[in-house]
């Protein structure tokens, strides 16, 4: 896990405890609501987001592989909310989602035909899977007090995306003469090692996985001032590997998102 992941899933933690403290203690500026009231909520916000048992395999050997981290993503869209009771509401929102994923750098290689000590190598940097997710979530919204609220509901996902993009060198290493590893460009011709050898490469993959992912999300929101600051976790549910493969992969995904209520009555 990378230091930058750390210290954002620290963040949403310590955010979350801070929304519980602060929403339980205090009820300065409180929103207050009505049963039957409508509000529409746009909002946007980030995410860290992976796909759980994705992997990279580095050949045929079953314990070589690479397995996948989070990474930062965003989203954005709206929230229609209404309130059935004046401390329990329901929202249904649409949500445009960029989930990804990343895997640290790795490498493969072969030894070159007719030669004991030399080897023909890739070098992958860089390497990440953008998703591209339509999201509906459908939630309950239960208020402990007029600023603090507990949300959990379900979320259907429609992946609308998904790309393979990473940066690639070759070369070729010599065993008898580490030090000397001669680099190639686009074109094949030895080059030096820095970025103009590496290719930026991007594949459609979206065929690779089912289109159709359910979650359960589940957190917190704090309110001031009509703004809202929420929190929280997708639990995925579905198998979003196609069927033949043996990893299940599901998503896990946490957010932090600001907003703001339009009330309509």
């Amino acid at each position: 896990m990378t230091i930058k992941v750390m210290i954002m899933k620290k963040t949403i933690s310590r955010l979350l405890a801070v929304l519980i403290v602060f929403g339980l203690a205090n009820n300065t500026n409180a929103q207050k609501r009505d049963a039957g009231e409508w509000s529409i909520i746009p909002k946007v916000g980030v995410n860290l987001a992976k796909l759980k048992g994705d992997k990279i395999w580095l050949g045929e050997n079953s314990s070589n592989y690479v397995n996948s981290s989070y990474k930062l993503g965003y989203e954005g869209g709206v929230d229609v909310e209404y309130m059935v009771h004046d401390r329990i509401g329901v929202t249904v929102g649409a949500m445009y989602a960029m989930q990804s994923e990343k895997f640290k750098d790795y490498h493969i290689g072969e030894k070159r035909a007719g030669s004991e000590n030399l080897y023909e190598f890739s070098k992958f940097e860089n390497t990440r899977v953008n998703f591209g997710f339509l999201n509906v979530p459908v939630k309950c919204i239960v208020y402990f007090t007029d600023n603090f609220a507990l949300k959990a509901g379900v979320q259907l996902g429609f992946m609308l995306s998904a790309k393979f993009k990473y940066n690639v060198v070759s070369g070729l290493y010599d065993k008898l003469n580490p030090g000397n590893i001669i680099y190639y460009d686009a074109d094949g011709n030895p080059a030096q090692e820095g970025s103009n050898v590496y290719l930026a490469e991007e594949i459609d993959v979206k065929d690779s996985y089912k289109h159709f992912d359910i979650s359960i999300p589940v957190g917190f929101s704090y309110e001031y001032e009509n703004v809202i600051l929420e929190a929280q976790y997708r639990i995925g549910l579905s198998k979003l590997n196609l069927d033949g493969y043996a990893d299940k992969l599901r998503s896990s995904v946490f957010s932090v998102t600001v907003g703001y209520r339009f009330g309509l009555y």
